[in-house]
This record gives C-alpha cells, sequence and structure tokens, in this order.
C-alpha cells in the first residue's frame, strides 16, 4: 500500500451528557436539576495521512473561532472545555512539518460543526472536499429550514466556493489503501474510512457512527441516534472489519484516545 504516516491531531475537548452518547434514560428530577446529569469530556481530533500522492485531512475539528461562530445553544449542550492555541489546525499542522496549503484532499466523516470547524483555512487552496452527497443534502436541507440541528450555514456556504465531490456510492476507495464506506446511523450521510499502511497495519476511523468506545461495546447509542436499522446492521460490519489482522478503531471522540494512540508530531505507520 502506499500510506506511509499517518498523524493524529488534538483539537481540545467538549463536554456533553452521556445520554448524547450511550442510553441513559433521565428522570423528571434531571431535567429540573442540569447539575444532575451525567457529563463527560471527549475529544476532538482530526487526522492526516501522507500518501504518495498526496495529503489527505481526515475531517477539521474545531477551531479557537468557534465562540464566535456557534450558537448559543451548541455551547450550552457541548461546551469547549479544553482549547488552546497549541489546539489550532495551523499549529497542529506546523508540528508534522505542514501548512494548510499542503494539503491535497479533505474527507470529512459527515459536516456536524466539531468536524468542519477549519474549513476557512482552506478556502484558497482549494483542495479537493470529498464528502457523501447524502450528507450535503441533508446539511443543507436542515440549515435552510433553520433546524435545531448542529450545521453551520457559514461553513456550507464556504463549501460552495470549493473543489467539492459529493459521492453517492455505499463504498469508494480514494486512493490505493484509503477506502470510504457510508454508514449513516448519525447522519444519512455519515462515513467511515479505513487505512491500510505500507506495514500491512488498518486503521478505521469511525467518524460519529461511533462516539465513545462504550457504544461499540453495549451495541447501542443515546440521544444522536440518527437510524437505528442502519446502526445496529452496520455496527455488525464494523466488528466483521475489526476481524482482519492488525486492525484498529480510531474513534474520534474517545475520552481516552491519547492512552491508545501517539497524538501529532508521533505517527502511526
Amino acid at each position: 500500500m502506499s500510506v506511509n504516516k499517518i498523524y493524529l491531531l488534538d483539537h481540545g475537548k467538549i463536554t456533553a451528557d452521556l445520554g448524547w452518547f450511550i442510553p441513559n434514560p433521565m428522570t423528571v428530577e434531571d431535567l429540573k436539576n442540569p447539575k444532575s446529569k451525567n457529563w463527560i469530556d471527549v475529544n476532538v481530533m482530526s487526522a492526516v495521512i501522507e500518501h504518495k500522492d498526496g495529503i489527505i485531512l481526515f475531517d477539521s475539528g474545531i477551531s479557537g473561532k468557534s465562540k464566535e461562530k456557534w450558537p448559543q445553544s451548541a455551547f450550552s449542550v457541548f461546551p469547549i472545555t479544553s482549547f488552546s492555541e497549541e489546539n489550532e489546525m495551523e499549529n497542529q499542522l506546523k508540528k508534522i512539518g505542514l501548512k494548510p496549503e499542503d494539503i491535497h484532499i479533505i474527507i470529512f466523516s459527515h459536516l456536524h460543526l466539531d468536524h468542519v470547524g477549519n474549513l476557512e483555512l482552506f478556502k484558497d487552496s482549494k483542495p479537493l472536499v470529498i464528502l457523501h452527497e447524502k450528507e450535503l443534502k441533508y446539511a443543507l436541507f436542515n440549515a435552510w429550514l433553520n433546524k435545531p440541528v448542529p450545521y453551520l450555514l457559514q461553513d456550507l456556504e464556504l463549501l460552495r466556493g470549493m473543489n467539492i465531490v459529493p459521492v453517492s456510492y455505499d463504498y469508494l476507495e480514494i486512493l490505493p489503501g484509503i477506502e470510504i464506506y457510508l454508514f449513516g446511523g448519525h447522519t444519512p450521510g455519515s462515513i467511515i474510512l479505513k487505512v491500510r499502511t505500507q506495514n500491512d497495519n488498518n486503521y478505521i476511523f469511525t467518524g460519529d457512527f461511533i462516539h465513545i468506545p462504550e457504544e461499540f461495546d453495549l451495541e447501542n447509542k443515546g440521544w444522536l441516534l440518527g437510524n437505528s436499522e442502519e446502526f445496529y446492521s452496520r455496527i455488525r460490519l464494523l466488528k466483521a472489519m475489526m476481524k482482519m489482522p492488525r486492525t484498529n478503531v480510531i474513534i474520534s471522540h474517545d475520552p481516552k484516545i491519547w492512552d491508545k494512540y501517539p497524538k501529532s508530531p508521533k505517527e502511526l505507520r
């Protein structure tokens, strides 16, 4: 395969009620007293993949401008609790000797605000932006209707002037060793990414099909479940894919991800 290195970029932490991720019924008293909620810190990350035919970014995390861009409703539900200058995309790329204009392809797992937060950095260099057609349609429709969903119209407006490639397939090999699969479950166009390195290691990036490991273990999801039929069928597919030798699953919001995998500038091979 033609993938040499993978770098995991650290974009800080957000906090949310555990019920968003796994079934966690709340009582009436819980609703009256928000402090009784079971909150959890989760990580926000993206990944850079060095391929012989180009440099690929998977998702883009959040930025220092999030407090200006996000609606107050988003902050009340998913507050950013840890973010410093070091977590900025430019500085994360600088750790591995790159600049935004060095990115050739961006692949988005989906278009929620914590995954496309740094899109503005790439508007001038115009890399290819790969996302699923279902995700683009769903995001535009909900933003147009002003629905209370975590899509930002200003992020979608940026896409208009970029080299977007809306994929309509359930499976596509982007480059040798880099494959995307439509999984849905969370949003209609949620995809996962599978990368095979030159060392014959497989890395599966779940995006938000899986937010935290407990969803994987329980084969269940909380309030962020979009389509139960897609989730329950494809969680089994994901587990089958994991049975391949030398396969690792990287969950973007895993609270313990940095205990399992190294941050950039260290790499995965």
